[in-house]
């Protein structure tokens, strides 16, 4: 399972579990985040994430208002798993914030 949810008007929290896939090549080492703004194509950034106990990322520094496309997969020594579905979120307006 794979969520976004926008916390601010520039950071998105990225959250996920492991399924059983994730193993199916390996012992999971680490997560790639990916993500870019919707409709802007050959602009994505990649973010490792190192460990597998680690379940959540803040992508900070976003534009404000802006809707972003965020994918994810787990790898291991053998290499990368499968990507996740495209999750969407829009970060907020200035002055609005949920915390989670």
């Amino acid at each position: 399972m794979f969520t976004v949810i926008a916390t601010n008007s520039t950071t998105v929290k990225a959250s996920w579990q492991l399924s059983p896939e994730d193993s199916e090549r390996g012992i999971v080492k680490g997560f790639k985040l990916f993500y870019n703004k919707k409709g802007v194509v050959g602009l994505t950034t990649e973010i490792t994430v190192n460990g597998s106990e680690i379940h959540i990322y803040y992508v900070t520094g976003l534009d404000k208002n802006k809707e972003y496309e965020f994918q994810l997969l787990a790898f291991s020594l053998a290499g990368d798993g499968p990507k996740s579905s495209v999750e969407s979120e829009r970060t907020m307006e200035d002055g609005k914030k949920i915390v989670h």
